[in-house]
Parts: C-alpha cells; sequence; structure tokens
C-alpha cells in the first residue's frame, strides 16, 4: 500500500501539535467547569486542575516521575476517574465511554462480498469511506456495595459511510450497535509498581441491526481488568460468548475470527497518547487483529488523531475478512 499523502497529512498536523501548549491551571477548570455539576465547589475544582496540570506540562526539567509525585492520582485511569466524577450528576452532560472520533480519509485494502448493500447491486464500493465512532456512558446506580461498586449503561456506534461514492448514492456501508451493561468495582491492588484500580463485569450486545441474509450479532458476558502505572495503563477483557440456537445463529463461527479476549495497552505522554489492542483466537491459524492508535493535540479540544488496523472483526459485517485499513482524521475524546 501507498500511504504517501496520509502521510504528508499527518506530519502537518504533527507540526501543529508543537506549537501547542499543554492546559494551564485556568484552561482546565475551564473545561471541568463545563461538565461539572452544580453542586461541585470551585475549591474542588481548583484541587483537581493544581494536581493534575504537572502531567500536561511541557517545560522539559519536569519529569515524569516529579510529576507523579507532585499528583494526588496515581495515573492516568485515576485521573480520568476523578475527572468523571464531575459529570455524573450533570443532565446536560454525556459522559464519554470509549474514544469519540471523525476520520474522514480512512482507507481499506479490500471491501468485500459489496452485493446486497446497494438496492440495485449496480456499484462497487469505494477503498476510501468516512468512519466515526460515538461512544457514551451514563451511570445509574452508585455506592452498591459498601461504598464501592457503580453500574453504568454504555453505548457505541460505529459507521463505515461511503461519503465519496456518488455512482452508489453515497450509502452507509455498515454501522454497528454495541450496548453496554457495566457493574465496576474501584480496587487498589498494586503489584511491582503496577495497580489493579478497577474490576468490571459487563454484558455486551453487539450487532449491524440488518435482516437477512446480512444480520450479524452476539451476546458476551465479559470481565474486565483495568491497570495503570504512572502513564501507561493497560486492561485485559476476556468473554464467553452466550450461546444462541442454530437456526438463530447470524454468525456460528465468529469467535474463531474474533476470539474470546481482547488487550489494549495505552501511554500518555505531555497529552499524547498511543493505543495498542490485540485481539487473537490461540489456535494454530492464529487468526485476530491488531489496532494502532496515535493521537496528538491540535487545539485545547480536539487531537488529530490516526488509527492503523490489521486482521480481522474490524467491522460486523466482514467479521471473517481480513482487512488492513488506515485512516486519519480528529479524535473528540480520548481513552484518558
Amino acid at each position: 500500500m501507498r500511504f504517501r499523502s496520509l502521510f504528508a497529512l499527518l506530519m502537518f498536523y504533527a507540526g501543529l501539535s508543537h506549537a501547542q501548549t499543554a492546559d494551564s491551571t485556568a484552561e482546565c477548570l475551564q473545561l471541568a467547569s463545563q461538565s461539572a455539576a452544580e453542586s461541585t465547589t470551585i475549591g474542588e475544582l481548583r484541587t483537581f486542575c493544581s494536581s493534575t496540570q504537572t502531567w500536561t506540562t511541557t517545560e522539559p526539567e519536569v519529569s515524569l516521575q516529579d510529576a507523579a509525585a507532585r499528583t494526588r492520582h496515581s495515573g492516568v485511569v485515576g485521573e480520568r476517574f476523578a475527572l468523571e466524577r464531575f459529570t455524573i450528576d450533570n443532565p446536560f452532560v454525556l459522559t464519554p465511554h470509549r474514544t469519540n472520533y471523525i476520520l474522514p480519509v480512512s482507507y481499506r485494502d479490500d471491501i468485500s462480498d459489496y452485493s446486497g448493500f446497494l438496492p440495485d447491486n449496480s456499484a462497487d464500493a469505494d477503498s476510501i469511506e468516512l468512519e466515526f465512532q460515538l461512544s457514551i456512558k451514563v451511570t445509574v446506580w452508585e455506592q452498591i456495595f459498601d461504598d464501592n461498586g457503580y453500574l453504568s449503561v454504555g453505548y457505541t456506534n460505529r459507521s463505515f459511510w461511503q461519503a465519496y461514492n456518488s455512482a452508489a448514492s453515497a450509502p452507509f456501508r455498515e454501522t454497528n450497535h454495541e450496548p453496554e451493561l457495566m457493574l465496576t468495582f474501584a480496587n487498589d491492588w498494586e503489584w511491582m509498581g503496577i495497580r489493579n484500580v478497577a474490576n468490571q463485569f459487563i454484558f455486551n450486545h453487539q450487532s449491524n441491526g440488518r435482516g437477512e441474509p446480512l444480520s450479524r450479532s452476539w451476546n458476551r458476558i465479559m470481565l474486565n481488568m483495568v491497570f495503570e502505572r504512572d502513564r501507561f495503563a493497560m486492561s485485559f477483557k476476556p468473554w464467553y460468548r452466550l450461546p444462541e440456537s442454530s437456526k438463530d445463529d447470524d454468525n456460528p463461527d465468529i469467535e474463531k475470527y474474533l476470539g474470546h479476549f481482547e488487550w489494549m495497552g495505552i501511554y500518555q505522554w505531555h497529552n499524547r497518547t498511543l493505543s495498542v489492542m490485540l485481539r487473537n483466537n490461540l489456535r494454530s491459524e492464529s487468526k485476530g487483529a491488531i489496532e494502532l492508535g496515535w493521537s496528538f493535540p491540535i487545539s485545547s479540544r480536539v487531537k488529530a488523531y490516526v488509527k492503523y488496523f490489521n486482521g480481522y472483526g474490524e467491522s460486523l459485517i466482514e467479521y471473517n475478512n481480513a482487512i488492513e485499513s488506515i485512516g486519519i482524521g480528529v479524535l473528540i475524546s480520548d481513552w484518558l
């Protein structure tokens, strides 16, 4: 593949990012106050911002170790949890769940079996399309067991839009819906500097909302274990697929391609984030996927975002088709 034009655009964005400075205390207060509940005091916001701003400073003499010693949060996951608590009681704020992004340029090397997506089957799929993801969550019950444990509802929508395919009237090629019910428990178990900050029990449904023969769906019970150390975070998420009757199963072999677990590692440095996602079926044929993400600030609210994917399961409609893709755009909310 040749991605020269995308690489050039990436370098342009990277140049812009060097001109950005880290958020000051005043900027942090402004952002936090927009999402905080009315009951949150200015003192609470000021304490939070003064304790976390050292993480994003660009001064070379401030090391990560010095910043870690000054902040009251142990790492990047703790910082996110602390910021999220300002939004829980605000009815006008939707809390991000996973990443929220728009990739105006998203290239795929192989979009198979386009037959059936268009009413007249008269056009081919474009290799370049627009991809976006919307992911939010709402806390519905707090302090379930002795001041620990909270129940949340999450929803993630990921869409692949043939926005530049005028011959086919620019249809949405695929949209995946993923509602989740999550029971989360905070934790502080630590080993060799790595802290298990949270564990989640999740009921997950994923489908593409289509009728036969293009219907794809499955239900899973998941355990998500979240760890952090300073600016590094990772999660290990094994799952069990709930069985379906053979006549109702749209994709009986999906575990052969998506496996039984997902591992993700995230490293954040000066408000730049590198993420790695891995899946594997742990069989001899070793089917799975890898996804790399890189984001860096281009304004106080938005980051540039580059995402690379290689493997199976990028979308449900093509869960059994190996795809290599790369996209570039903007990230509205990051993992951390």
